[in-house]
């Protein structure tokens, strides 16, 4: 095939592809569209049946405590009691810096204790001496 040949081909594709892609995006938008090939069941209408009005099962009301209106609750009247005068207090601001006390400092003191020492053992060691020991050269020896 030629390049030409390839070119037509290649547009064809692209167009079909576009043309594909368009009812695609109709039956999205439209499901019942006549070019959908499988389209939704019809709604079924809405069944209304006679039902019986629900009566709820009611609690027997409560006595709830309210507040008595305000002319008929009796308040208490406060003797009147002594209050001092005011007077002018006189404040007296220190400006001294105090001065640090002598103070003891606790020590610590070291404690005795009875601590055992350990006994001394037996044991063998084994020191390798080399041997035989090679001294680089040089020269080259046959």
């Amino acid at each position: 095939m030629n390049e030409r040949t390839l070119n037509i081909l290649t547009v064809i594709v692209l167009a079909l592809a576009l043309i594909a892609g368009i009812l695609i995006l109709a039956v999205f938008i439209n499901p019942l569209a006549g070019i959908n090939p499988f389209p939704p069941e019809p709604t079924p209408a809405i069944l209304l049946l006679p039902t019986a009005t629900a009566t709820y099962l009611q609690l027997p009301p409560t006595w709830t405590a309210t507040a008595l209106p305000e002319h008929l609750v009796e308040t208490p009247t406060l003797r009147p009691s002594s209050t001092p005068i005011p007077t002018m207090t006189k404040y007296l601001f220190s400006s001294r810096t105090p001065t640090p006390t002598d103070t003891s400092t606790p020590t610590n003191t070291p404690t005795v204790t009875n601590t055992p020492k350990p006994k001394p053992t037996n044991t063998k060691t084994l020191t390798l001496t080399p041997t035989n020991t090679m001294v680089p050269t040089d020269t080259i020896t046959p």
